[in-house]
């Protein structure tokens, strides 16, 4: 129906509203319709404008639960994720609702990560719930087998048989929404569940949309969310990022500090700034911080922002930094782990691979385990591998049994086919779509010696998809990635000193000190003659 053929604008906005209270299986029709609605009530300055958004988010999540997680419905989450999620928390800022816009912009994010996430979920409480909990549940535990194992069986037939065992698994989700206080199971969580993201510390989600740019500051003793509004636009972000890119390139054959000095001093004026002077209000100094960004700002490293003026504290000297992909993923990280003795040591891997075919050889490779294994030495139970042993099969079973894994080869980031992305393995590439197939025992740790291994999809920056992520699904609770390349003769010297880091009081292995391992690794006075550019390159994931 078009416009100009309704008398009533208010009829017009009636007939969305009914999206609102559709069924919850539903064709991807009716989801266009509810963001036509957001178009519409934008133009109109429609109160309806929030519900819109609501709408849609939810339609949203109920239509892709009834897709396989498959790797070539990639473009089907970005067609319709596209910046859904960023102009429903800018919406929600105008409205003065911003535990709304945190619990909207979670929904819309990591969107492909969260229905595979529905494969793994936890059952403890839909076993205890009453006496059908435990058969629901295994019930549910066989049919998400089952997808599994249709997932990692490729065929003419697999997306019809993926499509069906969905929709069972729908079914079954259903039937346990209907056992005592379990009416939420698997539906997107409250701001009260969100909020606990904060525990150890705020999380800062800033994001840029064609709205504006906002941070909200997420605390654990705070009802609300507080608004920070940043007056960089997204089109500034994005140029930011440019010159960053710029940048990266030119430190392969140039000193770039001093320029590298000026961009992180424009990003602390712009972003970073007002967001500290926030928290030096409500936060003691060295304390823990997670950043959430979104969109262009997933591009940014603004852990590392800083004056860089004489007498002037850099945020690395104010706070230590780590990064989280959605709110939900940093409360799946500190999830309780399996216990071991005291006497037990940690079952440990260092894989590398210095010749993959069609690479440069990194020469440093076996340096940078041997080192590591020194270091380590009596701490953990350490399995090296190296040149043909570090083929895909054995690095698959190896990160499957090991709590730490250390991985040293060259990273290749697909920007087009984010699934495609990989370690260059002896064999070939160890995927992002292999890596998320594998069943892990109990992973705790993964540092990521490797180029671009947080780099994902250039034209969905939402949905996050990149190596270390895959990892932080995969399971390990704790990550150390990349944002740029890497440079081969520097990593044995950093590592090195990590891992000297990474031994707490106690003298044991602790995967909760890598974010202060790292922080104290890239601000330490030895590492000076470390080109600036590959220090800061280094980032924190999890817990």
């Amino acid at each position: 129906m078009r416009f100009s053929q309704l008398k009533d604008k208010e009829e017009l906005f009636n007939l969305y509203a009914q999206l609102a209270h559709l069924p919850l299986m539903m064709s991807s029709t009716n989801l266009s319709a509810a963001r036509s609605w957001i178009r519409v009530a934008e133009h109109f300055h429609h109160p309806t404008i929030l519900l819109a958004y609501q709408t849609s988010l939810r339609l949203l999540f109920h239509h892709v639960a009834t897709l396989p997680p498959l790797p070539q419905h990639r473009t089907v989450f970005k067609d319709l994720t596209s910046s859904l999620a960023v102009d429903a928390f800018s919406a929600c800022l105008c409205d003065h609702s911003p535990r709304d816009a945190v619990v909207l912009l979670e929904q819309g994010r990591g969107v492909f990560w969260s229905q595979l996430t529905r494969l793994r979920s936890p059952l403890d409480d839909v076993i205890a719930s009453d006496p059908r909990g435990r058969m629901l549940a295994d019930e549910f535990t066989q049919q998400t087998l089952l997808i599994r194992t249709a997932l990692n069986s490729p065929g003419p037939d697999q997306h019809d048989r993926v499509c069906r065992l969905n929709v069972e698994l729908e079914t079954l989700v259903t039937r346990i929404r209907e056992l005592p206080g379990l009416s939420g199971f698997l539906l997107p969580p409250l701001f009260s569940d969100l909020q606990q993201a904060a525990r150890e510390g705020p999380v800062i989600i800033v994001s840029a949309s064609e709205y504006g740019c906002d941070a909200l500051v997420v605390l654990v003793d705070r009802p609300n969310p507080v608004h920070i509004p940043l007056s960089i636009t997204k089109e500034g972000v994005r140029e930011l990022s440019s010159e960053l890119g710029t940048l990266t390139v030119r430190a392969k054959s140039m000193d770039v500090t001093r320029d590298l000095g000026v961009f992180l001093r424009e990003l602390w004026d712009e972003v970073v700034s007002p967001i500290m002077n926030f928290l030096q209000t409500v936060l003691p100094s060295q304390s823990r911080i997670w950043w959430c960004p979104t969109a262009e700002f997933t591009l940014l490293p603004l852990h590392a922002a800083g004056p860089y003026r004489k007498g002037q504290q850099n945020l690395a000297n104010m706070y230590i930094s780590s990064y989280t992909p959605t709110l939900t993923a940093l409360i799946r990280a500190r999830r309780h782990a399996p216990t071991h003795s005291a006497s037990s040591r940690k079952l440990f891997v260092g894989i590398g691979q210095a010749k993959a075919k069609g690479e440069n050889e990194l020469v440093s490779v076996g340096a940078e385990l041997a080192s590591i294994e020194q270091r380590i030495d009596g701490l953990a139970t350490f399995t090296h591998i190296e040149g043909q042993e570090s083929c895909i099969a054995r690095v698959a079973g190896e990160l499957g049994k090991n709590e730490w894994v250390h991985l040293a080869c060259h990273g290749i980031p697909n920007r087009n086919q984010p699934f495609k992305s990989a370690f260059a393995l002896h064999d070939g590439h160890f995927t992002i779509e292999r890596i998320i197939r594998c069943e892990l025992e109990n992973p705790e740790f993964a540092y990521l010696s490797a180029c671009h291994t947080t780099v994902g999809d250039e034209d969905s920056l939402d949905e996050v998809m990149h190596l270390a992520s895959a990892m932080q699904f995969a399971g390990f609770r704790s990550v150390i990635g990349t944002m740029w390349a890497v440079d081969d003769a520097q990593t044995n010297k950093i590592t090195s000193v990590f891992y000297e880091n990474m031994i707490n009081e106690r003298g044991r292995l602790d995967y909760t000190r890598a974010a202060l391992a790292l922080n104290r690794t890239l601000t330490m006075k030895k590492l000076a003659d470390v080109p600036f550019d590959q220090r800061i390159l280094y980032v924190h994931l999890g817990a």
